[in-house]
């Protein structure tokens, strides 16, 4: 079963395309947000050099003295995923032996956990009892967690993970997404912003279908890290909203990361239900996929090439090639 390579290759030649001779990506004015994903997505495509490349650059121009990264459009420097950004450049770094950059993101990534809730703040500005926690954010700082072997910090998530489930009110019909500690789990939707705190069935809104995969995918890693079979059961639990959803879901991109989830838990379970979901999401992300390589990002209102989804996409048919490649 080649296809997922195949298109993961096509992918990942669209990126090379546009490191420049500075060794920048894409259009530097984006900054962080631009070339944030690239450097593991051309890693598992096997261009190392550019990668390695790209991370040059990164260092003399985006890494910070106190390991954050930029730059930063203005319109992302105080929203709620923040670090999410931080969290693929650390994975990507870490990944090609890049120790000086990773760590010195992860030093700065600490600075948002909070170690009463396990979780990671959102906000770039304060750290406060009503300060939400985003699963999808946290999933990503957790990420990084395990990569640099800070797993008192994992475990702290993997925790906070079983509360945010323990509480959820309907499940699995909903998933409610952020937390606070002072409220517990937010049941309510604030800002109007449908997206951000409630995953649902609905299928006449753009779906956060993202929210199962991202955590599954990393308390499988923590299962593989610690061996402890409670992360590997949590996993199959925000797994099981999966089962309850049709075709829109799916062919969402933001199933890419549900495509991730499944297909660890094949390779660590061996259970056919993955595998078969695995190769769903990765068959969609193929049919999806432009004849030049990218994606284009449906669920928004730009159109044209999204380098974004495009990166992204690339490392999960990666990660489900590896899985049913062989099959």
């Amino acid at each position: 079963m080649e296809k997922f390579k195949q298109a993961r290759d096509i992918g990942g030649r669209y990126l090379l395309n546009q490191i420049q001779k500075d060794g920048s990506f894409g259009n530097p004015e984006l900054g962080v947000t631009e070339y944030y994903k690239v450097p593991a997505a051309l890693t598992v495509c096997g261009m190392s050099a550019a990668a390695s490349k790209l991370l040059d650059w990164i260092r003399t121009n985006g890494l910070y003295p106190n390991g954050d990264f930029g730059p930063r459009p203005l319109n992302t420097i105080h929203s709620y995923y923040y670090t999410y950004y931080n969290s693929w450049v650390i994975k990507g770094a870490h990944r090609l032996g890049q120790f000086d950059i990773s760590n010195q993101g992860i030093r700065f990534l600490l600075n948002f956990w909070d170690e009463r809730s396990g979780g990671f703040y959102s906000s770039v500005n304060e750290q406060k009892e009503e300060t939400e926690q985003d699963l999808w954010v946290v999933s990503g700082s957790a990420w990084c967690a395990i990569y640099t072997g800070n797993l008192h910090v994992a475990k702290g998530v993997g925790k906070w993970m079983k509360n945010l489930m323990n509480e959820q009110p309907n499940y699995p019909e909903q998933l409610w997404t952020v937390y606070s500690r002072s409220a517990g789990l937010i049941t309510e939707i604030r800002n109007n912003d449908t997206f951000r705190y409630l995953l649902d069935r609905d299928e006449t809104r753009d779906q956060s279908f993202f929210h199962p995969g991202i955590a599954a995918g990393f308390l499988v890693e923590l299962y593989q890290a610690t061996g402890e079979s409670e992360w590997l059961d949590l996993a199959y639990k925000y797994m099981e909203f999966c089962d309850y959803v049709g075709d829109y879901h799916f062919s969402l991109l933001r199933a890419g990361k549900v495509g991730w989830a499944a297909s660890l838990m094949y390779k660590i379970t061996r259970d056919e239900k993955f595998r078969k979901m695995a190769i769903r999401v990765g068959d969609n992300l193929i049919d999806s996929q432009s004849s030049k390589g990218f994606w284009e990002w449906s669920e928004s209102d730009k159109t044209g090439p999204n380098n974004d989804a495009t990166a992204e996409l690339v490392v999960w048919l990666d990660e489900i090639h590896q899985s049913v490649g062989k099959d």
